[in-house]
C-alpha cells in the first residue's frame, strides 16, 4: 500500500518537492494529494490532523502514522532508491533542530496560483505521471482499514 504525500498546491516549493519526488519515486511508493481538494482532507481526517496544518508543512501518512514537517521529508527520503534513501538519516538530527530549518524554508516558500489547488501544478512534462499518482478517496480508505 501506498502512503499519501498532502501538499499545499498553491506552494511554488510544495509543487516543486512533489515534482522532485514523482521523478524518482520509481516504486510508485507514494501517492499525492493536495490539502485544499476533498483527498487531501480526508487523509488529514483519517490521520487525525486538522487541515490548517497542511497549509505550512508537508504531510506524509502511511495509514498508521502521520508525518509532519522534517519527519515528511525524511519519511519519504526512506522509502525512494538509493542515493535518496541516505536523507532517512536526517532524523538522527534531534528534531528541534531539523523542523527549525524545516519552518525558516517554509517562511521563505514562493506562493503561486495554481490551476488547482486541490492538486497542484504540475510542470508539463510531468503531466501524466502527476496525475497517476493523485491519491482516490479509495486510497485513503485502504490505508484507514
Amino acid at each position: 500500500m501506498r502512503a499519501i504525500v498532502v501538499f499545499d498546491g498553491d506552494c511554488g516549493l510544495c509543487n516543486g518537492f512533489v515534482a522532485w519526488l514523482i521523478r524518482r519515486d520509481r516504486e510508485a511508493a507514494f501517492g499525492i494529494a493536495g490539502s485544499a481538494g476533498e483527498v487531501g482532507r480526508a487523509v488529514l481526517t483519517a490521520a487525525g490532523l486538522p487541515h490548517e496544518v497542511a497549509a505550512s508543512t508537508l504531510v506524509v501518512w502511511d495509514g498508521t502514522h502521520a508525518f509532519t514537517r522534517s519527519d515528511a521529508v525524511a519519511a519519504v527520503a526512506r522509502r525512494l532508491p538509493w542515493p535518496w534513501r541516505t536523507g532517512g538519516a536526517l532524523r538522527i538530527v534531534p528534531r528541534r533542530v531539523r523542523d527549525g530549518v524545516y519552518d525558516a524554508v517554509a517562511a521563505r516558500r514562493p506562493r503561486r496560483p495554481a490551476e488547482d489547488p486541490a492538486c497542484g501544478t504540475p510542470p508539463p512534462a510531468l503531466v501524466a505521471r502527476w496525475r497517476a499518482r493523485l491519491a482516490s478517496l479509495e486510497d485513503v480508505a485502504a490505508l484507514s482499514d
